[in-house]
């Protein structure tokens, strides 16, 4: 039975936000919901915790029906992105408070406020008030307090998305070592790919009103089932671009204008038996490699001469942007390699990591 079961749930105001989503979550499980912001997942976390009614569909947590119930009779704990604490209490009081409600013993309260305030790393805070803690602090108190609670699911609002990069990355490490996330279902809704990719049990990425995709963080990232998808799981983004696909003799070619790009066999065997002649072509920046200066252009290869748009370095690599034939081309470096605008480089792709999106739909191809 599913800890977490949500049966073609639909909710709009002036427009559709929510559409035939269905979703089974297992004891245990974190979920993470990945996607841009404003397309709908706040509004989802609310529907479950009951924070808003469904226009259609049933929630169910352990397989009873709570579609109609009040919040305070869900058994769900949420966070959000805004926090909201006592100013009249301390940090330890505030975390302690859902324990406190339910009447648990002061020993049993005491472990478990230690244990999470290590966790967020606010051990040395924990007499404080929150006009005494800076709002990063103040959210991670905030979360705190949600994952002192004993819920049967927690929904996870961007919990973590005001914090620094150094906190953000230590808390993501740590999350699955909090023994209150194994015994329920975790929703975490955020629009940052890197924690969607090393939180998440199973991903979901939202769009359209619904889940988009669902699968483990390398599932989707290898092999997206849209542009949308590939679109917005990545950093720095997919390569994309129109591509006429074309062969001669033996040989198999995606061309853009003048660019003209071999494609694997295997592939152009398979959108030729689906009679594709046009399609988005993407590529991932990290199977993109810089060719040795004395690698020139041929029309047979997979190595190409450009010119640099932009290089940034960002501390633990580069990202550099090329132009080949007017297209524009993104691709990962060495952070200590050093570039200037219109450098001309050589640029060498891999066939086996391109994906093909339908030219109208953007559904993979392949």
């Amino acid at each position: 039975m599913a800890q977490l079961e949500l049966k073609n749930i639909c909710k709009g105001f002036d427009y559709p936000v929510i559409d035939n989503l269905s979703l089974e979550l297992e004891k245990g499980e974190f979920f993470v919901i990945v996607g841009p912001s404003g397309i709908g997942k706040t509004t989802l976390l609310r529907c479950i915790a009951g924070l808003e009614k469904l226009d259609q569909g049933e929630i169910h947590i352990e397989g009873e029906n709570i579609t109609n119930l009040p919040p305070y009779k869900r058994d769900v704990a949420m966070t959000f992105e805004s926090y909201a604490l006592y100013p009249h209490m301390t940090v330890f009081q505030n975390i302690a408070n859902p324990l406190v409600a339910m009447k648990k013993d002061e020993s049993f309260i005491k472990e478990r406020v230690t244990e999470i305030s290590k966790l967020l790393k606010i051990s040395n805070l924990l007499e404080r008030k929150p006009h005494e803690i800076s709002g990063g602090q103040k959210q991670r108190t905030a979360l705190g307090r949600t994952l002192a609670s004993e819920p049967k699911v927690f929904l996870l609002d961007e919990p973590i998305s005001h914090l620094d990069a150094k906190i953000r990355a230590e808390l993501r490490s740590q999350f699955h070592n909090l023994e209150a996330l194994r015994e329920v279902s975790t929703v975490y809704v955020t629009h940052d790919y890197a924690e969607a990719l090393s939180l998440g049990d199973r991903i979901g990425v939202m769009g359209n009103g619904g889940l988009m995709q669902i699968g483990s963080a390398h599932e989707i990232y290898e092999k997206p089932n849209s542009l949308f998808v590939a679109q917005h799981l990545g950093q720095p983004g997919i390569n994309s671009f129109e591509a006429e696909l074309s062969s001669e003799g033996d040989s198999y070619f995606a061309v853009a204008g003048e660019f003209k790009l071999p494609i694997a066999e295997d592939h152009w065997k398979i959108l030729n038996g689906k009679k594709i002649s046009k399609c988005h072509l993407g590529i991932r920046p990290q199977y993109i490699q810089l060719g040795l200066s004395s690698e020139k252009s041929e029309t047979e290869t997979t190595v190409f001469q450009g010119n640099v748009d932009v290089f940034e370095a960002l501390g633990s690599y580069g990202v550099m942007m090329v132009s080949i034939f007017g297209e524009s081309f993104t691709l990962l470096t060495d952070p200590e390699d050093r570039y200037q605008h219109n450098d001309n480089v050589s640029l060498k792709f891999d066939p086996k990591t391109f994906h093909f999106f339908d030219i109208n739909s953007g559904q993979n191809l392949i």
